[in-house]
């Protein structure tokens, strides 16, 4: 398992990188606000079949910070499964 807070590191290590932050430009539930890279994680050193990177955004409520993971899961057929959960802060 490799972690990093890097945004350039996690593009080097993760085959997922990309999808992933297409899908947080794409995803209308998650574009609206602007997530900020937290950090990273990649499972299997040299077998990828699991990433997922963690972003952070000022609390709607003004309390603390909203956390958004988005995971990615490779397929059979190589393509990736991904998806997404957001954590809100509640004061």
């Amino acid at each position: 398992m490799r972690f990093t807070s890097d945004k350039s590191k996690f593009f080097q290590i993760s085959p997922a990188a990309a999808e992933i932050f297409d899908y947080l430009r794409e995803n209308p539930e998650v574009a609206e606000q602007s997530w900020e890279f937290d950090k990273g994680f990649v499972s299997g050193v040299g077998l990828h079949t699991y990433t997922s990177a963690d972003f952070w955004f000022g609390a709607l409520s003004g309390w603390g910070k909203d956390k958004l993971t988005i995971s990615a899961s490779k397929n059979e057929d190589g393509s990736w499964q991904i998806n997404h959960k957001i954590e809100r802060s509640i004061p």
